[in-house]
């Protein structure tokens, strides 16, 4: 026991040492991208060349993560976390360097550490540090690894007692990061994540405890957190504005909490923002399969429901979108040759891409640049890329920047892969994940296995010509093996 207790010791600490190296390999490329910008400045001004536009320069902090993103098979997300907790640890925090070049400190812990420090001002930073890497010295000496919220904690009550005004800007600093998200998930469910300030967060709460309490009491089945589930959505159906509407029934903005919790549908959340329900169709019926329903704005539980709520909902409004799956159906010659791109095929590359196409980045399709990944050349069309399917990606406003102004090289293969290839030589691809790409997966598996059908027979062996059951075939089922 001493021994293996001691060998998972010993790997802790190497894994503390890599992930010190990481760190100080984040910050040193992001140095690397400095000096790099400014060797192309001074060229610039040697040659003779007028000054770049600011919109034409690229923070080297933001390469440096998209590298890493992609080097170290990262979310966008958590390459800027390291990007940031390297430059931190190797220029600000030299107490936090000390102990993470030791290989004391988890690597994850002291990126959740430098990230919430890089936000303290430089005035106080070295007490708040001295005080906080004290305190988590003395936990893990102790073998207890403080959490993200335990470190926040802090470095909160640090900042507070070295300078209060520093901590009420924190806080104002802090409501601007105010967001919610929504993951959908799998069997009809969704996450629902939200950061709000604590006196939002607590009226919701009151409310969304007082009408499940209120609910519970009037004899509505389910447990509490399923109905403060419930009393969550029923706020869906509140008019977001104006005199009170009646939908389905239900007076919006008037509704009141009991057992009797106002139930979202079709009906009135279209009523509510104004939108139809939007509902693509992705055509397989050439190729033998069912025809596949997607949901492109919202998700739902399944056909099914739809159909309920398109019965019992007076005021559903849903719009249908046939789509042809093949590659490049929406193709016209005389299009590819305008840099303008039709709403009907940007729609069509955001289906099939699902989010922004660089490594790492999860920003949503609809909130991204549609990109023509060979550039249009708007004086010479024809030798420039086309407006085309195979040659459009989408990327996020930032990830655009990059492959406009970077110095990557970009290439796609005929069914939207995307290939990139970095200044140090290395190659990465990814592959869309929209509803029509899913679509095509699934047809692409069908047709394979059909044609594999035809090639193999029942004894496990090639026919030649495929399809061809020679004569004195052997029986239909393979022979058993000896054993």
């Amino acid at each position: 026991m001493t021994a293996l207790s001691e060998a998972a010791r010993s790997a802790t600490l190497s894994q503390n040492l890599d992930g010190a190296t990481r760190l100080n390999a984040a910050c040193l490329l992001v140095n690397q991208f400095e000096r790099q910008e400014r060797e192309r400045d001074l060229a610039d001004e040697e040659a003779g060349r007028p000054p770049r536009a600011k919109y034409a320069r690229l923070n080297p902090e933001s390469r440096a993560r998209d590298h890493l993103a992609a080097a170290c098979q990262l979310t966008t997300w958590h390459a800027e976390r390291l990007v940031t907790a390297g430059l931190q640890i190797g220029c600000r925090l030299s107490r936090l360097n000390s102990q993470v070049s030791r290989g004391l400190i988890p690597e994850q812990l002291a990126i959740d550490v430098a990230c919430r420090l890089a936000t303290v001002a430089d005035e106080i930073v070295a007490g708040v540090e001295a005080e906080v890497m004290a305190q988590i010295a003395d936990a893990l000496h102790g073998g207890d690894r403080p959490s993200r919220t335990a470190v926040d904690a802090m470095i909160d009550r640090a900042v507070e007692k070295l300078d209060k005004s520093e901590a009420k800007a924190s806080d104002e600093e802090a409501a601007e990061s105010r967001t919610v998200r929504f993951k959908v998930g799998r069997n009809g469910m969704t996450s629902v994540w939200a950061k709000l300030t604590t006196k939002d967060a607590e009226l919701l709460r009151r409310r969304i405890d007082t009408d499940a309490r209120a609910a519970a009491g009037d004899g509505a089945e389910g447990t509490m957190n399923q109905l403060r589930a419930d009393a969550l959505a029923a706020l869906s159906v509140y008019a977001p504005a104006g005199e009170p509407e009646v939908v389905d029934g239900i007076e919006l903005g008037q509704a009141e909490a009991g057992s009797e919790l106002p139930k979202p549908s079709l009906g009135n959340a279209a009523a509510a923002t104004g939108q139809p329900i939007r509902i693509s169709v992705i055509s397989a019926a050439a190729r033998g399969e069912a025809n596949q329903v997607e949901f492109v704005r919202g998700a739902y539980a399944s056909f099914e429901w739809l159909c309920r709520e398109l019965l019992e909902g007076e005021d559903s409004r849903v719009r249908f979108e046939i789509i042809d799956p093949a590659p490049g159906a929406l193709d016209e010659p005389e299009w590819q040759f305008r840099y303008f791109i039709s709403n009907k095929l940007a729609e069509r590359i955001r289906l099939r891409d699902g989010t922004c196409r660089h490594p790492g980045c999860q920003v949503d399709a609809a909130d991204c640049d549609i990109d023509h990944v060979i550039a249009f050349d708007k004086d010479h069309p024809e030798y420039g890329g086309p407006t085309a399917e195979w040659n459009l990606v989408c990327l996020c406003r930032e990830h655009h920047r990059e492959k406009t102004f970077g110095t990557n090289s970009y290439r796609t293969g005929p069914l939207g892969d995307l290939i990139i290839t970095t200044e140090t030589g290395h190659v990465h691809r990814t592959r869309p994940s929209g509803p029509l790409a899913r679509a095509r997966n699934g047809m692409e598996e069908r047709l394979l296995q059909i044609k594999f059908d035809r090639l193999i027979g029942p004894d496990g062996y090639f026919r030649n010509p495929p399809g061809n059951t020679p004569p004195n075939s052997p029986p239909s089922s393979p022979p058993s093996r000896p054993a």
